[in-house]
């Protein structure tokens, strides 16, 4: 089988060659994704016939034409493609070239955020109230009937970018005043109700139509990222009293979307004041931020290894997850403060710590954070409960504040 490969994500924490058995790849990725030291390159680079490198990887057309022009030379019999960013584009090179796998018609519904929740609303799934904005006059409908505050977001977008919340008429003003609400080209935003709310993740993987892992964690706000706050996400216990009502939802919501057979999930999910739960979003691909990680950490399993072997037939029987979390495990973002880093400390001396990755350089120049996964440092943990994680969580992020020289 030939195989089309399209990667945002480091090479070095994706081993397709390894992964995929007795087939030919080429890939197309993202510059940033490849070390830049000449050993570790080549050692990412090796074992794919050709491989195309783009700068501007997330916003550049090239992606495609390069796919049409490898193509026409190989005849491509499959496209792998995990980043919510590449997942549309993916589909339409399938579509286009009639090969298997997710078409847009059912990527769209996970990607467009409108078509989510029509979707999942037609299936009796909780949502907040929402409508399509693709003008002034389409937001300022939906606030008439539904009143403030009320969030502005991109259909298609991730990572909270482009996320407002508009609590009352003044930043509403600013909104219509500042924002991409002119001109005759539709915004293609999503209007929806403000609901406060306790934040929940929910993530799993179906393969072969079963749904092998789906496990919930409890999160801070994802728009904390804006007031410099840290983004903290830590693991239910199992006999948590939202744990099973979590995973149900979550798996219904899988059910109502055209889902593959063989995908990942990444599920956001609002307890309101008033005790319910609400889909605020699903994804079919892995979760940003530490997700992968305490996924693993938590079943013994690396849902993004396990998806890929499991569309190729590649061993993927190796995997085993039990029902229930081997221990409890969390993450947190330390997000960046303006300034010049002069000093990384290599590792993190916090017991409980199971990953520490330092994601800025020495001598880079740091500004605001400019989303909820955008951060200085990255850690992962693990406990014998929650609490002890989110012990471990807050001690690692105070350490790594006072021991990040940032000036």
């Amino acid at each position: 089988m030939r195989i089309l490969v399209l990667n945002r994500f480091p090479l070095s924490s994706v081993r397709y060659r390894e992964w995929i058995d007795g087939h030919e790849l080429w890939l197309i990725t993202s510059s940033s994704a490849v070390s830049e030291e000449a050993e570790r390159r080549a050692a990412e680079l090796a074992g794919f016939e050709e491989v195309v490198e783009i700068e501007a990887y997330s916003s550049s057309a090239l992606l495609e034409s390069h796919a049409h022009r490898l193509h026409r030379e190989v005849a491509f019999d499959s496209v792998l493609a995990m980043s919510e960013f590449d997942l549309l584009r993916a589909a339409r090179l399938r579509q286009d070239w009639n090969l298997p796998g997710q078409h847009p018609d059912s990527v769209i519904p996970y990607r467009d955020k409108h078509e989510m929740k029509r979707c999942l609303t037609e299936r009796g799934i909780p949502v907040a109230e929402f409508d399509a904005v693709d003008d002034a006059t389409g937001l300022l409908s939906f606030v008439r009937d539904s009143d403030l505050p009320v969030v502005v977001k991109p259909r298609r977008g991730a990572s909270s970018e482009g996320v407002n919340v508009l609590r009352d008429s003044d930043e509403l003003h600013e909104f219509l005043a500042d924002g991409p609400l002119y001109g005759d080209h539709p915004a293609h935003l999503l209007a929806e109700k403000y609901i406060p709310n306790t934040m929940y993740n929910v993530d799993g993987i179906v393969v072969d139509g079963v749904i092998r892992v789906c496990w919930p964690s409890s999160t801070t706000s994802c728009l904390g990222f804006e007031d410099g706050a840290n983004l903290v996400a830590a693991a239910l216990e199992p006999d948590d009293p939202w744990c099973s009502e979590l995973i149900g939802l979550v798996e219904a919501a899988v059910d109502a979307l055209p889902t593959p057979a063989t995908s990942i999930f990444h599920a956001e999910v609002f307890l309101t004041e008033d005790g319910e739960l609400m889909l605020n979003e699903i994804g079919c691909r892995i979760g940003g931020a530490k997700v992968r990680d305490i996924i693993e950490l938590a079943f013994g399993v690396d849902l993004v290894e396990w998806y890929v072997r499991a569309l190729f037939s590649s061993g993927e029987s190796r995997f085993a997850p039990p029902r229930r979390p081997m221990t409890q495990s969390g993450y947190v973002l330390v997000p960046p403060r303006p300034g010049t880093v002069s000093g990384i400390p290599p590792s993190c001396p916090v017991p409980g710590v199971a990953v520490y990755e330092p994601r800025v350089s020495s001598g880079e120049r740091l500004g605001e954070p400019r989303s909820s996964i955008d951060c200085m440092v990255a850690i992962a943990a693990t406990g014998s409960s929650r609490r002890e994680v989110l012990t471990v969580l807050e001690q690692a992020a105070e350490w790594t504040e006072n021991a990040l020289d940032v000036r």
